[in-house]
């Protein structure tokens, strides 16, 4: 195993650990050769986060004309107003069963000039990842949701949760929740986030020997995934802080790093799909 291999599971915890026997990463490697999922070229991915309108309003709308273009049209593409003035951009890419996955990720502008990307580096990547996905046959229905959050303010998220009524919280298998993307190769909150789901995130970790670590993301602020916790819906954060952004200091956006992110997020999803089983709602 090269160094850049060991990186990935240094600061990972006891759970993460055990995906990596040998059983377990053969049957991930095999698993991931049979995966439908076909990532855009790097140079569209990195165009269409470069430069982040300014208002909300315009960010939704940019998403919206992502998605159009992405292939999400017709009643698979809809507006969810909130209370702020923007509305939630919602995308399904509908699937054979009626299990769901919420990809969800804030798009408000920053309140600081010094970091453009934040809070629109997650949400313009939900287009790209719909369009590696949506020409293969699925088995659960994806929702693609750029959440028009204020600040620390999660108006988007609870706004969508608000409007799950008990089927839709029953039918919804896992919320993967993106945040800042681009700052470092890829982090997960490993402490708030379900222990499959990060099992699952590194198994694919490794079948595409990309690079990811943990970084637990408390003093950042309160993150959409949380609005879920009480509905019981497992969930991960997956983000891109080091321990100096949390301490305060702002970094460069890192183009390789936000493709390599976009490339682990095309599989994983894809291989949600594929393994995630119907939970138990025994609570």
């Amino acid at each position: 195993m090269s160094a850049k291999q060991r990186k990935i599971t240094s600061s990972f915890g006891l759970v993460l650990r055990r995906c990596l026997i040998a059983a377990c990463i053969g049957a991930a490697m095999v698993s991931a050769q049979t995966l439908k999922f076909t990532p855009l070229n790097k140079d569209i991915v990195l165009e269409r986060v470069k430069e982040p309108p300014v208002a909300d309003a315009q960010r939704a709308d940019a998403i919206k004309t992502l998605f159009l273009e992405a292939g999400c049209n017709g009643n698979n593409l809809r507006e969810q107003k909130t209370s702020s003035a923007a509305p939630n951009i919602v995308c399904e890419l509908p699937g054979e069963s009626g299990a769901t996955i919420v990809v969800g990720a804030h798009y408000e502008h920053s309140s600081s000039s010094r970091r453009p990307f934040d809070n629109w580096s997650g949400a313009a990547l939900l287009p790209a990842l719909y369009q590696s996905l949506h020409s293969g046959k699925r088995h659960h229905t994806i929702l693609f949701v750029a959440f028009a959050d204020q600040g620390n303010e999660l108006s988007g998220a609870e706004t969508f949760a608000e409007h799950m009524n008990a089927e839709k919280r029953r039918r919804t298998e896992a919320i993967v929740n993106l945040d800042v993307l681009g700052l470092s190769p890829t982090k997960v909150w490993a402490s708030h986030s379900d222990k499959k789901l990060v099992h699952e995130l590194i198994v694919m970790v490794y079948s595409l020997k990309l690079p990811a670590s943990q970084i637990d993301m408390e003093t950042a602020g309160p993150s959409d995934a949380e609005v879920f916790a009480p509905l019981h819906i497992p969930r991960i954060t997956i983000h891109s802080l080091t321990q100096q952004n949390l301490d305060g200091t702002v970094t460069g956006f890192r183009p390789d790093n936000y493709y390599d992110t976009y490339r682990l997020l095309c599989g994983y999803l894809a291989y949600l799909d594929a393994t995630l089983k119907p939970r138990s709602h025994s609570e």
